[in-house]
Parts: C-alpha cells; structure tokens; sequence
C-alpha cells in the first residue's frame, strides 16, 4: 500500500509517517521500494504504527517507544 492508503488506515498524517521513518520506528522491513520510487508499505507497518498509537495514549514518549521498539 501507498502512504495515502497507509495514512488513512492509521490515522497518522504522511509527514509524521516519514518523520517514523526517520526515527527508525519504520524501517526497511516495513517497505519496499517500486520501480518509480514509491514505496509500498506492508501489513507490518500498519500493526507497528498501531502499536506505536497504543503506547502514544499510555502516555509513553517517542524515546521510550523507540527503545522499547
């Protein structure tokens, strides 16, 4: 799935999706690269962006997701 699909089956915007990317809670087993570039995120993104929400609403920061990711 595109970053749209992904965006609204998580409900985190694009940005903040690509800022995950940068902190490496998305990383390189979340996605695959396309011939023009895009990527295609797999299941396992969506459940670890859903995770990440869990914690988010437990009151943990994105430090502590990340070490505990």
């Amino acid at each position: 799935m595109l970053i749209n699909e992904l965006s609204k089956k998580t409900g985190f915007s694009r940005d903040t999706i690509r800022f995950y990317e940068q902190e490496g809670i998305i990383d390189l087993n979340h996605f695959k690269r396309l011939n023009n570039r895009y990527k295609n995120y797999s299941e396992a993104a969506v459940n670890r962006l859903k995770v990440v929400s869990n914690l988010k609403d437990f009151g943990f920061s994105l430090k502590e997701i990340v070490e505990l990711i």
